[in-house]
Protein backbone atom coordinates (compact mmCIF):
# COMPACT_ATOMS: atom_id res chain seq x y z
CA UNK A 1 0.00 0.00 0.00
CA UNK A 2 1.28 3.08 -0.69
CA UNK A 3 2.07 6.12 2.06
CA UNK A 4 -0.55 8.11 3.10
CA UNK A 5 -0.12 12.18 2.91
CA UNK A 6 0.96 13.16 6.66
CA UNK A 7 -2.11 14.93 7.34
CA UNK A 8 -1.00 16.44 10.54
CA UNK A 9 1.56 18.81 8.29
CA UNK A 10 -1.96 20.00 6.73
CA UNK A 11 -2.91 21.15 9.66
CA UNK A 12 0.14 23.18 10.77
CA UNK A 13 1.27 20.44 13.87
CA UNK A 14 3.59 17.60 12.11
CA UNK A 15 6.42 17.64 14.79
CA UNK A 16 8.74 15.21 13.59
CA UNK A 17 11.90 15.85 12.06
CA UNK A 18 12.34 15.18 9.61
CA UNK A 19 9.28 13.81 8.49
CA UNK A 20 8.91 10.09 7.77
CA UNK A 21 5.38 11.12 5.99
CA UNK A 22 3.29 8.30 7.10
CA UNK A 23 3.18 9.09 10.93
CA UNK A 24 0.65 6.27 11.92
CA UNK A 25 -1.40 3.51 10.26
CA UNK A 26 -4.72 4.11 8.58
CA UNK A 27 -7.35 2.50 10.78
CA UNK A 28 -8.85 -0.31 9.15
CA UNK A 29 -12.09 0.70 7.29
CA UNK A 30 -15.29 -0.50 9.33
CA UNK A 31 -17.26 -2.99 7.73
CA UNK A 32 -20.42 -2.14 5.70
CA UNK A 33 -23.94 -2.64 7.51
CA UNK A 34 -27.11 -3.60 6.26
CA UNK A 35 -27.45 -1.73 2.69
CA UNK A 36 -30.78 0.61 2.37
CA UNK A 37 -32.24 2.83 -0.64
CA UNK A 38 -30.83 6.02 -0.37
CA UNK A 39 -30.88 9.30 -2.83
CA UNK A 40 -27.03 9.61 -2.81
CA UNK A 41 -25.92 6.03 -4.09
CA UNK A 42 -27.72 3.04 -5.52
CA UNK A 43 -26.08 -0.22 -3.62
CA UNK A 44 -23.79 -0.94 -6.08
CA UNK A 45 -22.06 2.15 -4.98
CA UNK A 46 -21.49 1.07 -1.46
CA UNK A 47 -18.14 1.11 0.04
CA UNK A 48 -15.86 -1.96 -0.28
CA UNK A 49 -13.58 -1.52 2.37
CA UNK A 50 -11.38 -4.89 1.59
CA UNK A 51 -10.74 -3.00 -2.11
CA UNK A 52 -7.82 -0.57 -1.87
CA UNK A 53 -9.03 2.48 -4.30
CA UNK A 54 -7.10 2.89 -7.07
CA UNK A 55 -7.69 5.82 -8.55
CA UNK A 56 -5.74 5.84 -11.92
CA UNK A 57 -8.16 3.90 -14.96
CA UNK A 58 -6.44 0.70 -16.71
CA UNK A 59 -5.28 2.08 -20.31
CA UNK A 60 -7.93 -0.50 -22.38
CA UNK A 61 -11.20 1.14 -20.58
CA UNK A 62 -13.49 2.16 -23.23
CA UNK A 63 -13.80 5.63 -23.87
CA UNK A 64 -17.26 6.40 -23.64
CA UNK A 65 -19.57 9.18 -22.26
CA UNK A 66 -19.15 9.91 -18.59
CA UNK A 67 -16.31 7.33 -18.79
CA UNK A 68 -12.30 8.49 -18.14
CA UNK A 69 -9.80 8.70 -21.27
CA UNK A 70 -7.26 5.87 -21.37
CA UNK A 71 -4.62 6.94 -19.79
CA UNK A 72 -1.28 7.80 -22.19
CA UNK A 73 -3.54 9.42 -24.97
CA UNK A 74 -2.38 12.68 -27.14
CA UNK A 75 -4.64 14.66 -24.74
CA UNK A 76 -3.66 13.65 -21.72
CA UNK A 77 -0.25 14.79 -22.38
CA UNK A 78 -1.53 17.90 -23.53
CA UNK A 79 -2.74 19.31 -20.52
CA UNK A 80 -0.31 18.11 -17.94
CA UNK A 81 3.51 18.81 -18.17
CA UNK A 82 5.76 18.96 -14.98
CA UNK A 83 8.44 17.54 -13.08
CA UNK A 84 7.66 14.40 -11.47
CA UNK A 85 4.18 13.96 -12.31
CA UNK A 86 1.93 13.08 -15.40
CA UNK A 87 -2.02 13.69 -16.38
CA UNK A 88 -3.52 9.90 -16.69
CA UNK A 89 -7.48 10.42 -16.75
CA UNK A 90 -10.43 12.81 -17.64
CA UNK A 91 -13.85 12.04 -16.08
CA UNK A 92 -16.66 14.21 -17.54
CA UNK A 93 -20.38 14.11 -17.01
CA UNK A 94 -21.01 17.09 -14.66
CA UNK A 95 -22.51 19.96 -16.77
CA UNK A 96 -21.60 22.69 -14.32
CA UNK A 97 -18.35 23.58 -12.44
CA UNK A 98 -17.28 21.05 -9.75
CA UNK A 99 -17.16 22.54 -6.24
CA UNK A 100 -15.54 19.09 -4.34
CA UNK A 101 -13.98 15.81 -4.84
CA UNK A 102 -13.36 13.22 -2.18
CA UNK A 103 -12.15 9.78 -1.99
CA UNK A 104 -13.94 8.58 1.62
CA UNK A 105 -12.15 6.20 4.11
CA UNK A 106 -12.55 2.69 2.91
CA UNK A 107 -14.31 3.04 -0.53
CA UNK A 108 -13.32 2.25 -3.84
CA UNK A 109 -15.77 5.41 -5.28
CA UNK A 110 -14.77 8.94 -6.03
CA UNK A 111 -17.29 11.20 -5.30
CA UNK A 112 -17.67 14.74 -6.91
CA UNK A 113 -20.07 17.70 -6.38
CA UNK A 114 -20.94 20.23 -9.08
CA UNK A 115 -22.88 23.90 -8.97
CA UNK A 116 -25.45 21.77 -11.34
CA UNK A 117 -26.80 20.00 -8.23
CA UNK A 118 -25.67 16.93 -8.16
CA UNK A 119 -22.80 14.35 -6.95
CA UNK A 120 -21.47 12.15 -9.24
CA UNK A 121 -20.16 8.90 -8.26
CA UNK A 122 -17.02 7.55 -9.81
CA UNK A 123 -15.49 3.51 -9.80
CA UNK A 124 -11.70 3.86 -9.25
CA UNK A 125 -10.86 0.78 -10.79
CA UNK A 126 -12.78 1.79 -14.34
CA UNK A 127 -13.14 5.71 -14.78
CA UNK A 128 -16.72 5.09 -15.48
CA UNK A 129 -19.29 7.08 -13.26
CA UNK A 130 -21.79 5.18 -11.77
CA UNK A 131 -24.53 6.70 -10.38
CA UNK A 132 -25.68 10.48 -10.56
CA UNK A 133 -27.84 11.73 -7.72
CA UNK A 134 -29.63 15.16 -7.49
CA UNK A 135 -28.60 16.91 -3.66
CA UNK A 136 -30.71 19.67 -3.96
CA UNK A 137 -33.79 20.92 -6.23
CA UNK A 138 -32.90 23.87 -8.37
CA UNK A 139 -29.78 24.13 -6.05
CA UNK A 140 -26.05 23.99 -6.15
CA UNK A 141 -24.04 22.34 -4.40
CA UNK A 142 -21.21 24.57 -3.26
CA UNK A 143 -18.86 22.36 -1.86
CA UNK A 144 -18.14 18.23 -0.87
CA UNK A 145 -15.47 16.82 1.52
CA UNK A 146 -15.04 13.31 3.09
CA UNK A 147 -15.03 12.91 6.97
CA UNK A 148 -13.79 9.11 7.50
CA UNK A 149 -16.53 7.20 5.71
CA UNK A 150 -18.85 10.26 5.44
CA UNK A 151 -19.37 12.41 2.48
CA UNK A 152 -20.35 16.12 3.53
CA UNK A 153 -22.05 18.45 0.99
CA UNK A 154 -22.66 22.28 1.46
CA UNK A 155 -25.90 23.02 0.43
CA UNK A 156 -27.92 26.04 0.96
CA UNK A 157 -29.05 25.86 4.57
CA UNK A 158 -27.24 22.57 5.54
CA UNK A 159 -24.74 20.58 5.13
CA UNK A 160 -25.82 16.91 3.80
CA UNK A 161 -23.90 14.04 5.06
CA UNK A 162 -23.97 10.49 4.02
CA UNK A 163 -22.40 7.07 5.49
CA UNK A 164 -20.90 5.59 2.34
CA UNK A 165 -20.47 2.11 4.41
CA UNK A 166 -24.39 2.31 5.42
CA UNK A 167 -25.96 4.63 3.47
CA UNK A 168 -27.36 6.81 6.43
CA UNK A 169 -28.12 9.88 5.49
CA UNK A 170 -28.07 13.16 7.47
CA UNK A 171 -28.74 16.72 6.87
CA UNK A 172 -27.10 19.09 9.67
CA UNK A 173 -28.61 22.27 10.70
CA UNK A 174 -26.93 25.29 11.60
CA UNK A 175 -26.90 27.88 9.04
CA UNK A 176 -29.51 29.72 8.58
CA UNK A 177 -32.13 27.99 5.34
CA UNK A 178 -31.33 31.59 3.55
CA UNK A 179 -27.10 31.11 4.08
CA UNK A 180 -25.42 29.36 1.17
CA UNK A 181 -22.45 27.24 3.02
CA UNK A 182 -19.78 28.87 1.04
CA UNK A 183 -16.64 26.65 2.70
CA UNK A 184 -15.75 23.33 4.13
CA UNK A 185 -12.78 22.05 6.17
CA UNK A 186 -12.64 18.73 7.67
CA UNK A 187 -9.56 18.05 10.04
CA UNK A 188 -8.20 14.65 11.87
CA UNK A 189 -11.35 12.83 9.87
CA UNK A 190 -13.37 13.96 13.10
CA UNK A 191 -14.42 17.90 13.10
CA UNK A 192 -16.08 18.62 10.66
CA UNK A 193 -16.55 23.08 9.81
CA UNK A 194 -18.75 24.57 7.80
CA UNK A 195 -18.20 28.57 6.64
CA UNK A 196 -21.68 30.38 5.59
CA UNK A 197 -22.40 33.54 3.20
CA UNK A 198 -23.70 35.20 5.95
CA UNK A 199 -20.23 35.29 7.86
CA UNK A 200 -20.79 32.55 10.64
CA UNK A 201 -18.67 29.54 10.91
CA UNK A 202 -20.35 25.70 12.51
CA UNK A 203 -18.63 23.23 14.22
CA UNK A 204 -19.36 19.52 14.52
CA UNK A 205 -17.83 16.46 15.73
CA UNK A 206 -17.96 13.12 14.41
CA UNK A 207 -19.81 10.56 16.76
CA UNK A 208 -19.06 7.25 15.60
CA UNK A 209 -20.91 5.23 18.42
CA UNK A 210 -23.91 6.71 17.14
CA UNK A 211 -23.25 7.33 14.09
CA UNK A 212 -24.08 11.23 13.60
CA UNK A 213 -22.41 14.66 14.22
CA UNK A 214 -22.61 16.89 17.45
CA UNK A 215 -22.80 20.19 16.84
CA UNK A 216 -19.79 21.69 18.78
CA UNK A 217 -19.81 25.83 18.61
CA UNK A 218 -20.56 28.67 16.31
CA UNK A 219 -18.41 31.42 15.40
CA UNK A 220 -19.90 34.62 14.97
CA UNK A 221 -17.60 37.74 13.48
CA UNK A 222 -17.61 38.00 10.04
CA UNK A 223 -18.89 40.47 8.37
CA UNK A 224 -19.15 39.29 4.64
CA UNK A 225 -19.37 35.27 3.52
CA UNK A 226 -16.51 33.02 4.75
CA UNK A 227 -14.71 31.88 1.99
CA UNK A 228 -11.57 29.62 3.26
CA UNK A 229 -10.79 28.02 6.35
CA UNK A 230 -7.94 26.15 7.45
CA UNK A 231 -6.73 24.52 11.01
CA UNK A 232 -3.86 24.42 12.94
CA UNK A 233 -2.13 24.14 16.23
CA UNK A 234 -5.09 24.33 18.31
CA UNK A 235 -6.44 27.27 15.97
CA UNK A 236 -9.38 28.09 13.43
CA UNK A 237 -7.95 30.45 10.36
CA UNK A 238 -10.96 31.81 8.49
CA UNK A 239 -10.76 33.63 5.18
CA UNK A 240 -13.18 36.50 4.30
CA UNK A 241 -14.93 38.01 0.85
CA UNK A 242 -13.81 41.04 2.01
CA UNK A 243 -9.88 40.26 2.75
CA UNK A 244 -9.55 40.05 6.01
CA UNK A 245 -8.43 36.94 8.13
CA UNK A 246 -9.47 35.96 11.46
CA UNK A 247 -8.25 33.13 13.87
CA UNK A 248 -10.71 31.47 15.96
CA UNK A 249 -9.04 29.36 19.31
CA UNK A 250 -10.94 26.24 19.17
CA UNK A 251 -10.98 25.94 23.35
CA UNK A 252 -12.60 29.12 24.32
CA UNK A 253 -13.87 29.08 20.63
CA UNK A 254 -13.63 33.24 20.63
CA UNK A 255 -11.53 35.48 17.97
CA UNK A 256 -7.58 36.12 19.10
CA UNK A 257 -6.96 37.91 15.98
CA UNK A 258 -8.00 39.56 13.16
CA UNK A 259 -5.55 40.60 9.66
CA UNK A 260 -7.86 43.84 8.36
CA UNK A 261 -6.39 43.96 5.20
CA UNK A 262 -5.23 40.63 4.80
CA UNK A 263 -5.65 40.97 1.47
CA UNK A 264 -7.39 43.10 -1.23
CA UNK A 265 -10.33 41.12 -2.26
CA UNK A 266 -11.64 37.78 -1.45
CA UNK A 267 -9.35 35.29 0.54
CA UNK A 268 -9.60 32.07 -1.53
CA UNK A 269 -8.37 29.34 0.15
CA UNK A 270 -5.61 29.21 3.26
CA UNK A 271 -2.99 26.34 4.49
CA UNK A 272 -1.16 25.63 7.51
CA UNK A 273 2.38 24.52 6.66
CA UNK A 274 4.90 24.25 9.24
CA UNK A 275 5.08 27.24 11.05
CA UNK A 276 3.38 29.44 8.37
CA UNK A 277 -0.04 30.74 7.69
CA UNK A 278 -0.35 30.46 3.51
CA UNK A 279 -3.22 32.61 1.70
CA UNK A 280 -4.25 33.46 -1.64
CA UNK A 281 -6.66 35.81 -2.78
CA UNK A 282 -8.56 37.04 -5.92
CA UNK A 283 -5.63 39.64 -5.43
CA UNK A 284 -3.54 37.17 -7.74
CA UNK A 285 -1.44 37.16 -4.49
CA UNK A 286 -0.06 33.89 -2.17
CA UNK A 287 0.73 35.45 1.18
CA UNK A 288 3.30 33.58 3.84
CA UNK A 289 2.28 34.89 7.17
CA UNK A 290 4.12 33.76 10.47
CA UNK A 291 4.57 34.90 13.84
CA UNK A 292 6.76 38.36 14.61
CA UNK A 293 9.81 37.34 16.30
CA UNK A 294 9.45 37.09 19.78
CA UNK A 295 5.63 37.54 19.87
CA UNK A 296 2.61 35.38 19.85
CA UNK A 297 2.28 33.02 17.42
CA UNK A 298 -1.04 34.33 16.58
CA UNK A 299 0.60 37.76 16.16
CA UNK A 300 1.60 37.39 12.26
CA UNK A 301 3.33 39.38 9.73
CA UNK A 302 3.96 38.67 6.17
CA UNK A 303 7.02 36.97 5.30
CA UNK A 304 6.77 36.75 1.67
CA UNK A 305 4.44 37.37 -1.13
CA UNK A 306 4.67 35.35 -3.91
CA UNK A 307 2.33 37.02 -7.01
CA UNK A 308 1.07 34.77 -10.05
CA UNK A 309 0.01 38.26 -11.98
CA UNK A 310 -3.62 36.22 -12.50
CA UNK A 311 -6.12 35.60 -9.68
CA UNK A 312 -5.33 32.95 -7.47
CA UNK A 313 -8.87 30.59 -7.08
CA UNK A 314 -7.60 27.91 -4.46
CA UNK A 315 -4.07 26.51 -3.00
CA UNK A 316 -3.58 23.02 -1.45
CA UNK A 317 -0.33 21.00 -0.04
CA UNK A 318 0.77 17.58 -0.79
CA UNK A 319 4.19 15.91 -1.23
CA UNK A 320 5.67 14.59 -4.01
CA UNK A 321 7.39 10.66 -4.54
CA UNK A 322 10.78 11.93 -2.94
CA UNK A 323 8.22 13.11 0.02
CA UNK A 324 8.97 16.96 -0.48
CA UNK A 325 6.59 19.32 0.15
CA UNK A 326 4.70 20.65 -2.79
CA UNK A 327 2.24 23.45 -3.05
CA UNK A 328 0.17 23.25 -5.90
CA UNK A 329 -1.62 26.61 -6.34
CA UNK A 330 -5.16 26.88 -9.17
CA UNK A 331 -5.40 30.74 -11.19
CA UNK A 332 -8.44 31.80 -12.64
CA UNK A 333 -7.16 31.16 -15.77
CA UNK A 334 -7.28 27.41 -15.39
CA UNK A 335 -3.63 26.60 -14.82
CA UNK A 336 -2.79 25.11 -11.73
CA UNK A 337 1.01 25.88 -10.93
CA UNK A 338 3.23 22.83 -8.96
CA UNK A 339 5.46 24.47 -6.94
CA UNK A 340 8.11 23.59 -4.72
CA UNK A 341 8.35 24.57 -0.86
CA UNK A 342 9.64 26.55 0.96
CA UNK A 343 11.82 27.47 -2.77
CA UNK A 344 8.24 28.30 -4.86
CA UNK A 345 10.46 27.09 -7.61
CA UNK A 346 7.88 26.07 -10.85
CA UNK A 347 8.47 22.22 -11.50
CA UNK A 348 5.26 22.34 -14.09
CA UNK A 349 1.38 23.13 -14.38
CA UNK A 350 -1.77 21.48 -15.27
CA UNK A 351 -4.24 23.08 -17.53
CA UNK A 352 -8.11 22.72 -16.79
CA UNK A 353 -11.16 23.26 -18.78
CA UNK A 354 -11.38 27.06 -17.07
CA UNK A 355 -10.41 27.79 -13.30
CA UNK A 356 -10.09 24.43 -10.97
CA UNK A 357 -11.87 25.30 -7.50
CA UNK A 358 -11.54 21.94 -6.45
CA UNK A 359 -7.85 20.26 -6.12
CA UNK A 360 -8.07 17.07 -3.85
CA UNK A 361 -4.80 16.08 -2.55
CA UNK A 362 -5.50 13.30 0.03
CA UNK A 363 -5.32 10.46 -2.06
CA UNK A 364 -1.32 9.12 -1.88
CA UNK A 365 0.55 9.66 -5.00
CA UNK A 366 -2.92 11.31 -6.76
CA UNK A 367 -4.01 14.68 -7.53
CA UNK A 368 -8.05 15.78 -8.79
CA UNK A 369 -8.95 18.80 -10.47
CA UNK A 370 -12.26 19.49 -10.92
CA UNK A 371 -13.09 22.63 -12.98
CA UNK A 372 -15.22 25.11 -13.95
CA UNK A 373 -16.61 22.97 -17.56
CA UNK A 374 -17.42 20.09 -15.13
CA UNK A 375 -14.65 18.04 -15.93
CA UNK A 376 -12.21 16.17 -13.20
CA UNK A 377 -8.83 15.82 -14.48
CA UNK A 378 -6.59 12.66 -12.55
CA UNK A 379 -3.04 13.69 -12.10
CA UNK A 380 -0.64 10.60 -11.31
CA UNK A 381 2.89 11.43 -9.18
CA UNK A 382 5.61 9.48 -10.34
CA UNK A 383 9.78 9.00 -9.92
CA UNK A 384 11.10 11.51 -11.80
CA UNK A 385 12.78 8.57 -13.73
CA UNK A 386 9.48 7.43 -14.99
CA UNK A 387 8.33 10.37 -16.16
CA UNK A 388 8.36 10.39 -20.25
CA UNK A 389 8.77 6.61 -20.08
Amino acid sequence: MPPQICRYWKSGHCSRNPCRFLHADVPPPRAPTAKKPNTWVNPSCVAKPKLPPVPVPPSSTKRRQDDAHPSGGEDLAGWCDGDGFRGVAQLKGHTKAVTGVALPEGSDKLFSGSRDGTVRVWDCNTGQCVHVAPVQEAGDVSGLVSVGPWVAVGVRGAVKVLHTGTGKELQLRGPAASALVTALLVEDDEHLFAGTEDGVIYMWRMNQAQQCFDEVAAFVGHEKAVASLAQGKGTLYSGSADGSIRAWDLESRRCVCTLAAAHASSVTALLCWEQFLLSSSDDGTVKVWRAKPGRDDLDLEVHYVHSEGERVVAIGGTYDPDKKPVLMVSRGDGVVRVYDLPSLQNRGQIRCNGEARAVYLRSPGVVFTGDASGELRVVKWTPRAEVGA
